[in-house]
């Protein structure tokens, strides 16, 4: 995939990245080495990796450079 310096985070991103509590060179690693991957329509994809009992979907633009829309836990996934 992509490597960690070509990735940028939205000002929604930024936001989720404080209000949820979770680093962003945690979420750059993941978008740079998910365990898991699943494309959206058009240049949008997801990045996943399992941590703990909870699934952390990283919703991605792009690929080099890769822009973060959003991250949460997905509640749908077990």
């Amino acid at each position: 995939m992509s490597n960690l310096k070509n990735i940028n985070f939205t000002k929604h991103a930024e936001d989720m990245l404080f209000e949820r509590g979770f680093q962003k060179d945690m979420i750059k690693e993941i978008v740079s080495q998910p365990e898991w991957t699943e494309r959206s329509e058009g240049d949008k994809w997801y990045a996943f990796k399992r941590i703990g009992e909870k699934v952390l979907r990283v919703v991605v633009k792009g690929n080099n450079p890769s822009t973060v829309i959003t991250m949460y836990f997905d509640r749908r996934i077990k």
